[in-house]
């Protein structure tokens, strides 16, 4: 199979994966944000903690380039966005994260020297207004807090980063101990958060929703995506994030018996026709590096 069948293939998994996190965390959300997210990260970080041991620490300077990804991606970024989040509030967060792609992409160009698609002109705004729509095309209020817009692009930034240094990283060590060591690293920054306010009562499938959390959207996810952008460009791989909100929407309608107008659909139609271009002229695989 071509690497970048192989690529396409893992990064849809992976992004079919990480739309399930809005309705997993939306049935667990009792819990509180901050303390669902610990949680997340400490269960998904006993879960692989053997197989790091046994697979071997590596030395030096990768072990901290992998666990300060970690830190970086999950840590860092989450705590900006839910700043952004309280001071912007939700729909320029949801506006902001449909730049994550373009923002990934964009980094990939800088850092690795990736060529950009020809189409990306057109492909990135008709994803971007695709999300938009498919959020119900929300009009933020005219009293979002500038130090809010500043934390969602700081996370939009840091996710982008994120997104495209664990490509070398992933080389070098492997995307699953890759993905082990980030999650281990962002537990352990993580777990003062279990302490903040009294807990609430937790329910079965609250933990239920948690050890998924930790194992699908998070285990299994990233270790998909770093294993695609070691046989093509992260660029390339970048489109493949806009399956989030379409497959995020179409679990709303099933599971939560959220409904979709017209709009929406229209919506999720640009989203897929923006992938669709953005990956039609398809950026080069990469020989893998073993």
């Amino acid at each position: 199979m071509p690497p970048r069948v192989q690529a396409g293939a893992a990064l849809t998994l992976a992004n079919l994966l990480w739309a399930t996190t809005y309705t997993a965390s939306a049935l667990a959300l009792s819990i509180g944000a901050g303390r669902l997210a610990a949680l997340r990260f400490i269960i998904a970080g006993l879960l692989v903690l053997g197989f790091v041991l046994r697979a071997g620490l590596p030395r030096g300077k990768l072990l901290l380039q992998a666990a300060g990804l970690g830190v970086l991606g999950f840590s860092v970024a989450f705590g900006l966005q839910l700043l952004g989040i309280a001071y912007a509030g939700a729909t320029l967060a949801a506006l902001s994260i449909a730049l994550e792609p373009l923002t990934t992409a964009l980094v990939a160009r800088l850092v690795l020297r990736e060529r950009l698609s020809r189409l990306m002109p057109v492909a990135f705004p008709l994803a971007v207004a695709g999300t938009w729509l498919l959020a119900g095309a929300p009009l933020p209020g005219h009293n979002a807090h500038f130090i809010g817009i500043l934390f969602l692009v700081l996370a939009t930034v840091c996710y982008g980063f994120y997104n495209v240094l664990g490509k070398p990283l992933a080389h070098a060590i492997g995307e699953f101990r890759l993905t082990g060591i980030g999650t281990i690293a962002a537990a352990i920054t993580l777990t003062p958060l279990l302490f903040f306010g009294p807990w609430p009562q937790v329910h079965p499938g609250d933990w239920i929703a948690v050890v998924y959390l930790g194992l699908g959207p998070t285990i299994a996810a990233y270790s998909l995506w770093y294993y695609a952008v070691r046989r093509v460009q992260v660029g390339f791989a970048a489109f493949f994030l806009y399956v989030q909100p379409v497959a995020g929407a179409a679990l709303g309608w099933l599971w939560l018996g959220q409904g979709l107008s017209l709009l929406q659909l229209f919506g999720g139609f640009l989203i897929l026709l923006g992938v669709y271009l953005g990956v039609r002229e398809g950026s080069p695989a990469e020989s893998v590096i073993v």
